[in-house]
């Protein structure tokens, strides 16, 4: 009788054992719950401040293309700008201080950072490079720039070094190559034998500074030649966004001064000059630069047998500005133009008709102008630089402006550090600015470290 009465106690017991262990459990479920949910918080405020940070990046892209797009800016306004471009404030949100920096190498190679873009105009137009000048680019090597000039060619006749169609057809995972221009230049690290250190030389973060992992030979990645200099890839020597745009200052078209009207008098044109012009036409003798009429004469035979001299009123003075107003034929667009005012010495001294003296001359020339006369070619006649026939030459390669840019920002919280990069080439041809790419480069690193007053504890935490 006593053992019987002792099963509802040891059944309460069991009760209470499964009542603790399901108490046990849902605790658990609660609490991986709350960590869930805490974890989800957690990502997406981190989330949120990487959009954020995107965010203050495009505003420093805006501000750029801004400033870039206004007619009254000269290359001064974009080259290196501090007062548009470093640490600009967009706003505080109460714990963060909300800042972007359009930031470029310095033209002085002192390692230091510029703040402004570069004009892509500055450059060589990599589709009319021949291999000669690809080798002048740090480190490239024989084989490199002929698959890089095999990969964009439009025959399919493999240079001694290089690398056509029937080669690619041999991988493992074949693959077809444009045989056309290519329009980004990461396009090219498809070439065989082509590495990101061709297209970007030591300059592995992007961040255009020589960082200490960039000199010390192949210690550490990237390879470097330990020569205490950032060398450079094709990116700083080449574009493939160069184009001119045959408008005048207000981006109206240019009229053909072979072909405009002159009944009635078009803009800008004296009297003397429109019987200058329609002499120059009776006599089928087209203008092939404007230059050819600075200081110009024509004989004309009248009806009576007698000649006359008629002169073209166009003094060397009067160039620019009818260079502005007028060209010599109805091309909307112009490709591949390297811009006097902006390109490096060594740049100019790769075009065709300049040599390296007068490349030098042109660089220390234009470093003294004004800004309304760098606005034109001409300055090179006026500042006597070469003669008419030089010009002449030279006059199908070369530009007075730019018109495509390429543009680096981040932007970035403190004191959080949160941080973004993005990269892109803006272009102005048309009735809009036109971004042509648009990257982000975050993951590759914080580009450069502030000033104590500005924080130097940037990291990259998303």
């Amino acid at each position: 009788m006593n053992v019987c009465q002792r099963h509802p106690a040891a059944k309460t017991g069991i009760a209470l054992v499964g009542v603790l262990v399901v108490v046990g459990l849902l605790s658990m479920i609660i609490i991986s719950l709350l960590f869930r949910m805490q974890a989800a918080a957690t990502a997406s405020a981190t989330s949120l401040r990487s959009e954020q940070a995107w965010g203050i990046a495009l505003s420093g892209l805006d501000r750029a293309i801004d400033v870039v797009s206004d007619p009254t800016r000269t290359s001064l306004g974009w080259i290196d700008n501090p007062t548009d471009f470093e640490h600009q404030l967009v706003y505080d949100d109460g714990s963060d201080m909300w800042y972007f920096s359009v930031f470029r190498r310095s033209e002085l190679e002192t390692g230091e950072i510029a703040f402004g873009v570069v004009d892509e105009a500055s450059k060589l137009p990599l589709t009319a490079t021949n291999v000669l000048q690809l080798m002048k680019v740090p480190n490239m090597t024989l084989p490199a720039a002929e698959t890089v000039a095999d990969f964009v060619d439009g025959d399919s006749i493999t240079r001694d070094n290089g690398a056509e169609q029937d080669l690619y057809d041999l991988l493992p995972v074949p693959y077809s190559i444009p045989n056309r221009p290519v329009s980004f230049l990461d396009e090219f690290l498809m070439a065989q034998g082509v590495s990101a250190g061709h297209l970007y030389g030591e300059d592995a973060n992007r961040n255009h500074r020589l960082d200490a992992n960039e000199n010390d030979a192949d210690t550490l990645f990237p390879p470097d030649n330990q020569d205490g200099t950032l060398s450079d890839g094709l990116h700083r020597f080449f574009t493939l966004h160069s184009r001119d745009w045959n408008v005048n200052r207000n981006n109206q078209p240019r009229l053909d001064i072979n072909s405009v009207p002159l009944d009635p008098a078009p803009p800008g044109l004296l009297d003397e000059t429109i019987t200058f012009l329609e002499a120059k036409r009776k006599a089928k003798e087209p203008i092939a630069s404007l230059s050819e009429l600075v200081d110009a004469s024509i004989t004309v035979t009248e009806e009576n047998q007698a000649q006359r001299q008629l002169n073209s009123g166009i003094g060397l003075g009067d160039l620019g500005q009818l260079m502005d107003h007028y060209s010599t034929h109805t091309q909307h667009i112009r490709p591949g133009r390297v811009n006097i005012n902006t390109a490096r010495a060594s740049i100019l001294a790769q075009v065709e008709g300049i040599d390296e003296a007068l490349a030098n001359a042109i660089v220390s020339a234009r470093q003294g102008l004004n800004p309304e006369t760098s606005r034109s070619i001409a300055w090179l006649l006026e500042e006597e630089l070469l003669d008419a026939e030089q010009f002449k030459q030279i006059e199908p390669r070369i530009s007075a402006r730019s018109f495509q840019f390429h543009v680096q920002v981040m932007g970035y919280a403190l004191p959080s550090g949160k941080y973004c990069v993005l990269e892109a080439i803006v272009d102005l041809i048309g009735p809009e600015p036109r971004i042509l790419y648009l990257r982000d480069l975050t993951k590759l690193g914080v580009p450069y470290h502030f000033t104590p007053q500005q924080e130097t504890s940037m990291t990259n935490n998303g």
